[in-house]
Protein backbone atom coordinates (compact mmCIF):
# COMPACT_ATOMS: atom_id res chain seq x y z
CA UNK A 1 0.00 0.00 0.00
CA UNK A 2 1.37 3.40 -0.86
CA UNK A 3 1.91 6.22 1.60
CA UNK A 4 -0.76 8.30 -0.12
CA UNK A 5 -3.33 5.51 0.31
CA UNK A 6 -2.46 5.14 3.99
CA UNK A 7 -2.83 8.88 4.55
CA UNK A 8 -6.20 8.93 2.78
CA UNK A 9 -7.45 5.95 4.78
CA UNK A 10 -6.23 7.55 8.01
CA UNK A 11 -8.01 10.80 7.20
CA UNK A 12 -11.21 8.92 6.34
CA UNK A 13 -11.05 6.98 9.60
CA UNK A 14 -10.50 10.20 11.58
CA UNK A 15 -13.41 11.92 9.81
CA UNK A 16 -15.68 8.95 10.45
CA UNK A 17 -14.73 8.87 14.13
CA UNK A 18 -15.29 12.61 14.55
CA UNK A 19 -18.65 12.47 12.78
CA UNK A 20 -19.80 9.52 14.89
CA UNK A 21 -18.71 11.31 18.05
CA UNK A 22 -20.76 14.35 17.08
CA UNK A 23 -23.77 12.40 15.80
CA UNK A 24 -24.18 9.82 18.58
CA UNK A 25 -25.06 11.18 22.02
CA UNK A 26 -22.93 9.99 24.90
CA UNK A 27 -24.79 9.27 28.10
CA UNK A 28 -23.05 9.88 31.41
CA UNK A 29 -22.39 6.90 33.64
CA UNK A 30 -25.21 6.39 36.14
CA UNK A 31 -25.22 4.90 39.61
CA UNK A 32 -26.55 1.51 38.48
CA UNK A 33 -23.66 1.04 36.06
CA UNK A 34 -21.14 2.00 38.73
CA UNK A 35 -22.70 -0.50 41.14
CA UNK A 36 -22.40 -3.30 38.56
CA UNK A 37 -18.76 -2.45 37.85
CA UNK A 38 -18.02 -2.34 41.57
CA UNK A 39 -19.60 -5.80 42.05
CA UNK A 40 -17.71 -7.32 39.12
CA UNK A 41 -14.40 -5.95 40.39
CA UNK A 42 -15.13 -7.28 43.88
CA UNK A 43 -15.84 -10.74 42.45
CA UNK A 44 -12.62 -10.69 40.45
CA UNK A 45 -10.60 -9.63 43.50
CA UNK A 46 -12.16 -12.46 45.50
CA UNK A 47 -11.26 -14.98 42.78
CA UNK A 48 -7.68 -13.72 42.63
CA UNK A 49 -7.35 -13.91 46.41
CA UNK A 50 -8.71 -17.44 46.42
CA UNK A 51 -6.23 -18.43 43.73
CA UNK A 52 -3.35 -16.93 45.68
CA UNK A 53 -4.44 -18.65 48.90
CA UNK A 54 -4.79 -21.98 47.11
CA UNK A 55 -1.24 -21.77 45.73
CA UNK A 56 0.32 -20.88 49.09
CA UNK A 57 1.09 -23.92 51.30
Amino acid sequence: MSVRTCIVLGCLAAALGASLRLAVPVRPVDGTYRAVVRDVLAQRRALVEQGIRREAP
